[in-house]
């Protein structure tokens, strides 16, 4: 792997994950619903809030990150990792539970969780070069296959699967693994509808996907469907002890991978999650950054959807005070943002090359970096933010300086 220098550069991704998932309650009175029956069932105080976002919501976010640049003049920017398909519970009702059928993310949502263009409002935040989809899950923490199961069995847990998907709900209030009960000849079709959906909703193949569902084949197949880095390999806490997920034993995350490591037989870099922004204050998750800068670490942070998407309004509110909070801290830091992809890249070859809001950024950010290679037709690169000049000769960019450049 490359180095990347993160006390010269301070990186900062943002990951971000459940966008396009409709599995909790798709409104007050269902959510209300949901508390009841998880509580029944599950001992859960509450159905969790978190909605499918609107496109209110989308221009909310953006316009909140547009506010923040970093040290290189670009916005702040999420890495949104979607969930591309939902369940079709009309379809799938009207056939008494006897086969699966779903409604992909291009296409649109499930009957009563309607709030506009979702995938479009996904590419207008990729055009402003401040959201940046990749590849989450066909179903979220939910096997189509063990879900099915569960609409056709008897007893407590059928009957609670049953009264969730009369209300459009599919979550169990507990996490069944996506690839539950899948031989590798179903998790590859899976991932390959999964891959597809993606495709036509985003308009490009993803580079990066994360899950903690993922068994050690799924990783291998979405290597062969072109991801080149894996995210959440493992995490830890602010205080850098490693988080375990006692309630995924089956996952596939192991921490003992470093931040940056790169596997030859996938041909995949992984990436961990070292920072939070969930309930933390801004103040601690801007110490645990610093830290992790003096250390030598990019910073990941992981701040899901729920916090920006909300059935309760003052959720909402308080998660976009705290982004808008730390946003501010790094941005006057000279915090550089970058996407999960582009971090990647960096750790692979040296280099990076991104489309952001019109613009194609490169970050070279390694001495030795591996060759560069630019679309053709490009004859320049800018310098970010300095804007100094450098044309591409025969030689070719072996001599570019380490740095931040847009293309000309």
């Amino acid at each position: 792997r490359h180095p990347v220098e993160a006390a010269r550069w301070r990186p900062v991704v943002f990951e971000s994950d459940d966008w396009g998932s409709c599995e909790s309650a798709p409104d007050d009175a269902a959510a209300r619903r949901v508390a009841r029956l998880w509580a029944d069932h599950y001992q859960r105080e509450r159905a969790g809030t978190s909605t499918l976002e609107s496109p209110a919501g989308l221009e909310r976010l953006f316009a909140t990150l547009e506010r923040f640049s970093g040290a290189d003049g670009l916005p702040a920017v999420f890495t949104a990792f979607a969930c591309v398909a939902n369940p079709d519970f009309e379809a799938i009702r009207a056939a008494g539970f006897a086969r699966y059928a779903w409604v992909g993310i291009d296409r649109g949502v499930p009957r009563g969780w309607e709030r506009g263009d979702v995938a479009a409002g996904w590419r207008a935040g990729l055009a402003r070069g401040v959201f940046a989809p990749e590849f989450h899950s066909f179903l979220h923490h939910v096997s189509p296959k063990s879900w099915m199961r569960l609409l056709n069995a008897a007893g407590r847990d059928g009957d609670l699967a049953r009264a969730l998907a009369d209300l459009n709900v599919f979550s169990q209030g507990r996490h069944i693994p996506e690839y539950e009960g899948l031989n590798v000849r179903e998790q590859a079709a899976q991932v390959k509808a999964g891959f597809d959906i993606f495709r036509k909703a985003v308009g490009y193949a993803p580079a990066a996907a994360v899950t903690s569902d993922a068994y050690p084949v799924t990783e291998v197949l979405w290597a062969v469907h072109g991801i080149r880095t894996v995210c959440l390999k493992n995490s830890t806490d602010h205080a850098g002890a490693v988080i375990v997920y006692h309630t995924k034993p089956w996952n596939n995350q192991d921490p003992y991978v470093p931040m940056g490591a790169y596997s030859a037989l996938e041909d995949v870099v992984y990436l961990g999650r070292n920072a939070w922004l969930e309930k933390e204050p801004a103040a601690e998750t801007h110490d645990a950054v610093r830290r992790l800068w003096a250390q030598g670490e990019p910073a990941v942070i992981s701040t899901h959807r729920g916090h920006y998407a909300s059935l309760r309004p003052e959720l909402a509110q308080r998660g976009f005070a705290r982004l808008e909070d730390l946003l501010g801290r790094l941005s006057a830091d000279g915090a550089r943002f970058l996407t999960s992809a582009e971090l990647g890249d960096l750790y692979r070859q040296g280099w990076s090359l991104r489309a952001a809001g019109g613009r194609k950024i490169l970050r070279k950010w390694d001495p030795e970096a591996e060759p560069i290679r630019l679309p053709d037709g490009c004859r320049a690169l800018a310098g970010r933010p300095d804007r100094r000049r450098f044309e591409i000769d025969k030689t070719g960019l072996a001599a570019l300086p380490p740095g931040d450049y847009e293309l000309e």
